[in-house]
C-alpha cells in the first residue's frame, strides 16, 4: 500500500543508503550516475511518492522552472495541439506552462508579458497580434528574458520565429485551385496588419500571378480569424450575381467554417457551385461534408522546434543568436475543391 505522506531527498538517502548528492543526481538524471543506482533510487522516489522542492530549487538555481504560453484562443485547435506539445517537452526538464489567453488585443497582450514577467517565468511562447513590438522589444533587452515567436511574425523586433510557411502554403492551395480551372478565385485572409495573414494573402496573388489571372481587389476580404468572420465575408463575396467567385481560398480552417455555414444558407453547394481550399488541417476538417481540402498537420513539429529553441535560450541565457524556422506543409486534398 503506498504511503499517503511524501518524502525529501534526506528520507530517500536514507532508505537507499546512499549520499543526499547521489540521490539528487540521479533524480537529476545527471550522467555520472551509474544506472542500477539511479534505478534503485527511482523505485523508491516513486514508491514513497517523492515531489520536489521546486522553491529550494528555484532559490538554488534562480530559475522558476515555468514557461508562458500567450496565445489569442486556447479554443482554437492549433493553439492547443502546439501548447500541448512545447508542455511535454518542457515537462521532461521538470517545467510547468503558464497559459495566457490575449483574445487577439495588443493590449491584453501587453499585460499578458507583464504578469508573466512578474512571475519570474524561464521564458515565453508568443503567438502575437503583430502590433506589440515596442514593449516585447523592452521585455527581451532589459530583462534578458528568451521568447519564442509563433505563427505571426513582431514588426520592428529581431525574434526567435517559428512559424507556417504561409507564402508557399497559400500558393499551393491556391494553384490547386486554379489547375481546376477556375479563372475566379477569391481569398478571405486575416487582419492584414498580421503577417501570417499578409503573407498567405501575398502566397495567393502570387499564384494568380504566376497564371496569368488578374488580381481582383473586390475578390479579397480581411476578416477576423473565427468563424464568424468567414461568415460575413462570404456573404460580402456573394453579394451580387456578377462577378462572384467561383472557387475561395480561405486562410484558415475555422474562418472556413463560417465559409460553409454561410453558403448553405444561400443554398449554395460545395464544390458545384463555389470549390474551396484552406490552411490548417484541424480535426473537423475530415468530418465536415464534404470534407475540406487543407494544407497537413504541422503543430507537432512547431511545438517541438519551439520547445527545443526556447529550451537552448533558456540554458544559453542567448537573446542574441535569432533563428527563424518556417515549416513546410503538403497539401492534404479532400473532396471540397473538386477532386473525387
Amino acid at each position: 500500500m503506498v504511503p499517503k505522506k511524501t518524502i525529501g531527498l534526506r528520507d530517500i538517502a536514507e532508505k537507499t543508503g546512499f549520499s543526499i548528492k547521489t540521490v539528487s543526481r540521479a533524480l537529476n538524471n545527471h550522467p555520472d550516475v551509474n544506472e542500477g543506482t539511479r534505478q534503485k533510487i527511482l523505485s523508491v522516489a516513486k514508491k514513497y511518492i517523492y515531489y520536489p522542492n521546486l522553491v529550494a530549487k528555484s532559490l538554488r538555481t534562480r530559475k522558476a522552472f515555468t514557461i508562458g504560453y500567450i496565445v489569442p484562443d486556447i479554443t482554437n485547435e492549433f493553439y492547443g495541439k502546439v501548447g500541448i506539445i512545447i508542455e511535454r517537452e518542457f515537462r521532461k526538464q521538470g517545467y510547468s506552462l503558464l497559459i495566457s489567453f490575449t483574445e487577439e488585443s495588443a493590449e491584453n497582450e501587453i499585460n499578458s508579458l507583464k504578469l508573466l514577467l512578474a512571475k519570474r517565468v524561464d521564458g515565453i511562447v508568443l503567438a502575437t497580434v503583430g502590433t506589440t513590438g515596442r514593449f516585447l522589444k523592452e521585455v527581451i533587452q532589459r530583462y534578458h528574458l528568451p521568447v519564442v515567436v509563433i505563427d505571426n511574425k513582431e514588426k520592428g523586433i529581431r525574434s526567435n520565429l517559428v512559424t507556417h510557411d504561409n507564402i508557399n502554403g497559400a500558393y499551393s492551395l491556391t494553384k490547386h485551385l486554379i489547375d481546376h480551372g477556375h479563372k475566379r478565385v477569391a481569398c478571405i485572409t486575416g487582419p492584414v496588419e498580421e503577417t501570417s495573414a499578409q503573407e498567405r494573402l501575398n502566397g495567393y496573388k502570387k499564384a494568380l500571378d504566376e497564371s496569368g489571372l488578374t488580381v481582383e481587389e473586390q475578390l479579397i476580404k480581411s476578416a477576423n480569424w473565427r468563424v464568424d468572420g468567414g461568415y460575413d465575408a462570404t456573404f460580402e463575396l456573394m453579394e451580387t450575381e456578377e462577378g462572384r467567385p467561383t472557387a475561395v481560398f480561405v486562410a484558415n480552417s475555422i474562418m472556413a467554417l463560417g465559409v460553409y455555414k454561410a453558403l448553405r444558407k444561400m443554398q449554395k453547394k460545395i464544390p458545384d457551385d463555389v470549390a474551396l481550399v484552406a490552411f490548417d488541417n484541424l480535426e473537423f476538417a475530415e468530418a465536415i461534408d464534404p470534407p475540406l481540402t487543407t494544407l497537413g498537420n504541422v503543430e507537432e513539429e512547431i511545438g517541438k522546434i519551439t520547445a527545443e529553441l526556447l529550451l537552448e535560450r533558456i540554458m544559453r541565457r542567448d537573446i542574441q543568436n535569432v533563428k527563424e524556422h518556417l515549416v513546410k506543409a503538403q497539401l492534404c486534398i479532400r473532396r471540397s475543391c473538386g477532386c473525387e
